[in-house]
């Protein structure tokens, strides 16, 4: 089956987007911009088989595509998903969901209406590192899970200036933006979040969100984790720390992944070096053509955002 694809937003994810398509062998037909210039320049450099359309309505009513990638940001999900679902268009949506709990419910109940596949971008489930710590927990290599340790912070000082730090726009800071990728690791790995805590910082002059954040969950399975997230360090930082019964996993991105086991012997496990998205828009290919259940879908998206909402509700972070 050959698929033709649309993308609404040309931001700098789309271009992942575009490329993870080409790496699958499929044809990027139709974008739209709210700029049309960037539109076009995003045709120029990364679709060059794909016309501009002058909205999501134009592109989803006469595009004939059969599924898009929505690269918007958060606070317009809501509207572009629904019509695409109400079309029976399948839809890979970058994360988070929506920027409010009551616009992810209402995009929810389209996907249950329509039952069409509602896929989340949460990629780094698909990275070959987080398909292994899967393995190697599945087989016991450091005993019963105790808790996991996460950082994914850097020097991002330029978000003060996006829409990102806009709460009307993106629902959230860097907790919504970045620790929503964690939690989802941490349900992929180690099941359902029964409980939720944070504490925040703003330092960003000028915004009304988080640029610095602390997440703590409590799975049901009683692994622990904590998820520090920040757009304002000095020095970049990408890790995912395993503590278990019977030793430790750790997993610096770009690296490989090291196993210490209760001893202190060390063993290292190479992993594929992979940004995700080609994994990601593979496995959607696939749940598109019934090949495979659809993981990573709305419920994920929906359970990540009502967690991180619980957090902004009820610690009264900002």
């Amino acid at each position: 089956m050959t698929f033709k694809i649309g993308i609404i937003g040309c931001g700098g994810i789309a271009a992942a987007h575009a490329q993870a398509y080409r790496d699958n062998g499929v044809s990027v037909v139709a974008v739209t911009d709210v700029n049309r210039a960037s539109a076009e320049k995003f045709v120029k450099d990364h679709a060059s088989e794909a016309a501009v359309y002058e909205d999501c309505h134009s592109l989803l009513t006469k595009a004939g595509v059969d599924a898009v990638s929505v690269c918007t940001p958060p606070s317009t999900h809501e509207e572009i998903v629904i019509e695409a679902l109400g079309r029976r268009i399948p839809v890979l949506c970058e994360k988070p969901l929506a920027h409010t709990l009551a616009a992810g419910e209402r995009m929810a109940g389209a996907a249950r209406t329509a039952q069409t596949p509602l896929m989340i971008a949460f990629r780094h489930r698909f990275l070959p590192a987080i398909q292994k710590l899967k393995a190697l927990i599945g087989e016991g290599c450091i005993g019963r899970p105790v808790a996991l340790s996460n950082a994914f912070c850097g020097p991002a000082f330029f978000m003060k200036d996006r829409w990102f730090s806009k709460k009307a726009v993106a629902g959230g800071g860097c907790m919504l933006d970045t620790s929503s990728h964690t939690v989802d690791i941490f349900r992929y790995l180690f099941g359902e979040i029964v409980e939720q805590h944070g504490v925040t910082n703003r330092a960003f002059e000028g915004t009304d969100v988080e640029d610095s954040s602390i997440l703590t969950v409590r799975g049901e399975s009683g692994v622990l984790g904590t998820f520090f997230a920040s757009w304002g360090a000095g020095v970049g930082r990408a890790v995912l720390d395993v503590m278990g019964d019977k030793g430790r996993m750790v997993y610096e991105y770009g690296g490989n992944i090291e196993v210490v086991d209760s001893e202190r012997n060390t063993r290292t496990w190479p992993v594929e070096s992979s940004g995700g998205f080609t994994e990601e828009v593979a496995h959607f290919l696939r749940a598109i053509r019934g090949e495979e259940p659809l993981t990573s879908s709305w419920q994920d998206g929906l359970r990540a955002l009502e967690i991180i909402q619980n957090v902004y509700e009820n610690d009264r972070v900002h």
